[in-house]
């Protein structure tokens, strides 16, 4: 039998603290959103299982549809949403953010239109759903058929954004609109769990238990939020305490919506990243970042040489090659400054000076002085790095013991 643990942490690339890992999911908007929502689908996909005798089907892709009852013949597509906190008043009201989070993002291109196709504006995708599926705050599950979702003030023949619905909404619990008459107005959503030993905190927000919680983060569609956000916060997390050993204070952004992810008391602007494992190889010795937003396209989502000082290029340790014998417990790094970063060879075109390109490529070394990272050219475009290091492994620049 696999031990779900030991492949929850062979999947993270190191072993860390349980708590670490719970206090991080927790104080993190950005990884706790995308955690209550899968959790919230897989509660209501046990509700269907367990009172309905029925297994939900999950949607494809991209789609809107996020889940579909299949009974006889006739099937039955859902959106699933959790509330937003900002939008929570105990016992008036709550709401849920209802837009797309893909293709154009701006409105009203990014709000689902109240018919198909749109007849204001264009709009990639499909039709909306036949119910919204709504995680109420304390009392059980919205059910609500599409043409009663609210409409946008501002955006006519929108769905409004955010949807915002009354405590005591008529659509709670309205199992009847689904063909479960008996169940109506009944609350058969699990709202209560053991203090669990690894997610102390988790397991009481989201209602799951330990091995819950570690099935959900390793299932195929839940990816992101581990690969991406878990991982990426975990990257910031281990190089502020590591700096903060050496007495070096690592502080978040001063201003909203930062292009760099901390700064020194000194004013030193620091962008970290974590390897891509489609560009690296450790038996190769390669490894290879992506320095880009998460948002936009072209220029838009390429970062300015001015946005930061300093690429922090945190390395899980199994992307280094074991023949280096660098420690493998926890996150090694390398300091590479921004204006040693490749420029985007599309700069001219877009009228652009310093945008930086999104991919580089290193080949790993050692000498004498340790392991260190030098550019590779090796691309199917011209690309070219502004100094080749060579950048050590775990050294911090002067620029920041000085500062």
């Amino acid at each position: 039998m696999v031990n779900i643990y030991k492949e929850f942490y062979k999947k993270l690339g190191l072993t860390i603290s349980w708590n670490i890992i719970d206090d991080l999911i927790v104080s993190d908007a950005n990884i706790l959103r995308p955690i209550k929502g899968a959790a919230f689908e897989y509660l209501l996909s046990l509700i269907f299982k367990n009172k309905f005798q029925n297994s939900l089907q999950a949607g494809l892709g991209d789609s809107d549809v996020d889940k579909i009852l299949v009974q006889n013949i006739k099937k039955t597509t859902m959106q699933i949403k959790t509330p937003a906190v900002s939008t929570i008043k105990n016992g008036v009201k709550f709401g849920i953010s209802l837009h797309k989070t893909h293709g154009l993002e701006k409105r009203p291109n990014n709000l689902y239109p109240t018919e198909w196709p749109c007849k204001k504006c264009k709009h990639e995708g499909e039709a909306f759903p036949d119910y919204l599926i709504v995680q109420h705050p304390e009392n059980g599950i919205l059910i609500i058929p599409k043409e009663k979702i609210p409409e946008s003030r501002s955006f006519l023949r929108h769905y409004s954004d955010p949807a915002i619905f009354t405590w005591d909404s008529e659509w709670l619990n309205r199992w009847d609109l689904l063909g479960f008459p008996k169940y109506r107005s009944r609350n058969l959503e699990r709202r209560k769990v053991d203090q669990q030993e690894r997610f102390p905190k988790l397991s009481q927000i989201i209602k799951l238990t330990d091995e819950e919680i570690i099935r959900l983060l390793l299932q195929p569609e839940n990816f992101r939020v581990l690969d991406m956000n878990l991982k990426g916060n975990l990257r910031e997390v281990s190089l502020v305490g590591i700096f903060s050993k050496l007495g070096i204070k690592l502080n978040s952004p001063l201003i909203p919506y930062s292009k760099y992810d901390r700064i020194t008391d000194s004013g030193v602007m620091i962008q970290i990243k974590g390897p891509s494992k489609n560009f690296s190889n450790a038996e190769k010795n390669i490894l290879g970042v992506e320095v880009m937003g998460t948002h936009g396209k072209g220029a838009i989502r390429c970062y300015s040489e001015t946005d930061f000082d300093y690429l922090a290029f945190v390395i899980d340790p199994l992307y280094l090659n074991k023949n280096f014998d660098l420690d493998n417990s926890g996150h090694h790094f390398c300091i590479i400054p921004t204006k040693s970063l490749p420029l985007h060879y599309k700069n001219k075109l877009w009228r652009t000076k310093n945008k930086i390109y999104p991919i580089c490529k290193f080949v790993v070394k050692k000498d004498k002085h340790g392991v260190f990272l030098m550019p590779t050219n090796k691309y199917r475009v011209k690309i070219e790095f502004r100094d080749v290091g060579p950048w050590y492994i775990d050294l911090i620049p002067k620029e920041f013991t000085n500062n």
